[in-house]
């Protein structure tokens, strides 16, 4: 990827200021050249969803302008760009990746070989861990049939593989409108308001209605002049999701 080694190049030399320079100089700089790497990123991979993931890196700062850091602030702002480098490092990989495996591509395959088929060549991380999926599909319960929760998850992971957001969405509100049965309840609702303590309160209140509000308004908005589709951010729910998944695993397990 041509102008990726001089990026890189930049972002070790930014180590050194990160380590001797003052507050203000680090923050410029770091400024400076995240700001470049970012327009690269839009030119070179234009609608990739890399722009976003590079926003969203952790800010490498020392602190107030004006003040006097410490080595153990200046030692966790270089391990944050430590991890601005890698994530540069492994883009030549996870573009091809990509290209592979973003529903466009996978279907634009498809019709270029003749076929009514389509082939994923896909590596990703997981939406729902997959030891997670393991515990549920290890529980026997004489209640409740697991296999349609567990295929949910599985069909999460996918989507996200594949960068199918809408997907996501749905497949999120499928996932907490098929459980309530396990906690004695009709509806998620129910689930959200009256389960558990104030923290896991929480976690489900987030499936219930941000989660819920975005899968509705994917599943039922009307064709416009003008779309914006989703990104990851908006129908990433997983650390609510594995919240829910783990009380199942605990409520089945005894």
């Amino acid at each position: 990827m041509k102008g990726l080694d001089e990026l890189s190049r930049l972002g070790a030399e930014l180590k050194t200021h990160v380590k001797f320079g003052t507050p203000l100089e680090v923050g410029m700089k770091a400024a400076g050249w995240k700001a470049r790497v970012a327009d690269w990123i839009a030119c070179t991979c234009p609608d990739s969803g890399f722009a976003a993931e590079w926003a969203a890196m952790p800010s490498i700062d020392i602190g107030d302008p004006l003040g006097f850091p410490s080595t153990t602030v200046r030692e966790h702002a270089e391990f944050n760009l430590d991890k601005h480098l890698r994530w540069l490092a492994h883009l030549p990989v996870n573009a091809q990746v990509r290209r592979l495996s973003v529903p466009e591509a996978v279907n634009a395959q498809g019709a270029e070989i003749g076929r009514r088929e389509v082939k994923l060549a896909v590596t990703s991380r997981a939406i729902v861990d997959p030891t997670r999926i393991e515990s549920l599909r290890a529980i026997k319960s004489s209640n409740f049939d697991l296999a349609r929760l567990i295929r949910l998850c599985e069909e999460l992971n996918l989507a996200f593989a594949t960068e199918s957001y809408l997907s996501m969405a749905m497949l999120t509100r499928a996932i907490v409108d098929h459980v309530p049965p396990i906690f004695g309840k009709m509806t998620f609702s129910e689930v959200a308001n009256n389960y558990g303590g104030a923290t896991l309160k929480r976690e489900l209140k987030h499936l219930d209605t941000t989660a819920r509000n975005i899968a509705d308004l994917h599943l039922h908005s009307q064709i416009r002049k003008k779309e914006a589709l989703p990104t990851i951010t908006q129908v990433d729910s997983s650390n609510s999701l594995d919240v829910l998944l783990a009380e199942i695993v605990v409520l089945l397990s005894d």
